[in-house]
């Protein structure tokens, strides 16, 4: 009896490390915050409908979903204001629009983007040009267009190039039996988007392509902010992709009617960004993909560690 209590009293140090040991090490391997990223990456109709299509298998402790956009501009406030001419302010053509440029939601900088006709330009309600909610705004009457230059320029006026520049469309529709129909003819992009079941019609014209309304709005369904629209108000959306870019150049235009036309855009998209999961998982399954799939996490081999820790620490009571 006095050598088994010796032998149990001397392995209770071994079994003490042991299990200390044991429960560390485990830890260690537990639970851990490293991400699984699987993304539904699409831009344009492809987001808008679909909603992700990894399985919730590959999550079976539960996700939290990001919205990653990339590079966005967006509209802060509007420096000056007197595209063609014909205000509300003086002084220098053009709508000038003090922006910010960030990355998946990082800012980065401020910078300006300046609008100008290109072309004979008037507007009974031009007073109204420059921005409403989120939105850059310029009124164009039925029956007329103008040909415009969006230029992007640093907080010192000079030429700015940027590596990926969107900007967005939104609420081309038409006024009653048709008439007052809204367009817009652009061409250097390197793409553009619409929805799925889109309203807006596009062809190929002399100068580019050609997006048209086709469905008859009213106030009550224009968009108060350009991350916030209905399943509607997207498929009356456009968005237009360029790279490497300093300006480009737009024709905004309405057929002939009564109801004069808004034309409201953003310098960013909801259509055109990705929604990312991020799982809530064991070290199993840590590893950051795209596709979906999992590898083995890189503390696998401490679990055992642990599992022979633990053995040995019991061994002596075996």
């Amino acid at each position: 009896k006095t050598h088994h209590r010796l032998a149990a009293f001397a392995s209770a140090p071994v079994l003490v490390a042991g299990a200390v040991l044991g429960v560390m090490l485990l830890w260690a391997g537990g639970t851990s915050a490293a991400p699984f990223i699987s993304q539904s990456s699409a831009s344009g109709m492809n987001l808008m409908n679909k909603a992700s299509e990894d399985d919730d298998s590959d999550f079976p402790y539960g996700y939290h979903e990001v919205e990653e956009c990339g590079i966005d501009f967006k509209i802060v406030n509007v420096v000056h204001s007197n595209l063609g001419n014909q205000g509300p302010d003086s002084g220098d053509e053009g709508i000038v629009y003090n922006c910010t440029e960030s990355n998946n939601g990082k800012y980065m900088r401020n910078v300006l983007v300046k609008v100008n006709a290109r072309s004979d330009y008037s507007s009974k309600s031009a007073h109204l040009n420059g921005k409403h909610h989120d939105f850059g705004s310029i009124r164009v009457d039925s029956g007329k267009k103008v040909d415009v230059r969006f230029s992007i320029f640093d907080m010192d006026e000079k030429p700015l190039t940027v590596k990926f520049f969107r900007i967005t469309f939104y609420d081309l529709d038409e006024g009653p039996h048709h008439t007052s129909k809204e367009y817009i003819i652009a061409d250097g992009m390197n793409d553009e988007d619409v929805a799925k079941d889109s309203e807006v019609e596009e062809k190929k014209v002399h100068g580019g392509e050609k997006f048209m309304a086709s469905e008859i709005g009213n106030g009550a369904d224009n968009p108060d902010l350009s991350t916030q629209l209905t399943d509607e108000q997207k498929e009356r959306s456009v968005v237009l992709e360029f790279k490497d870019v300093h300006h480009f150049d737009t024709t905004l235009g309405s057929t002939t009617g009564k109801s004069p036309r808004a034309f409201a855009f953003a310098l960013h998209s909801a259509l055109a960004c990705k929604t990312v999961k991020y799982a809530i998982t064991t070290t199993d399954t840590t590893t950051a993909t795209e596709s979906g799939t999992t590898s083995p996490a890189p503390f696998l081999w401490i679990r055992g560690i642990a599992t022979a820790a633990a053995v040995v620490a019991c061994w002596p009571s075996l």
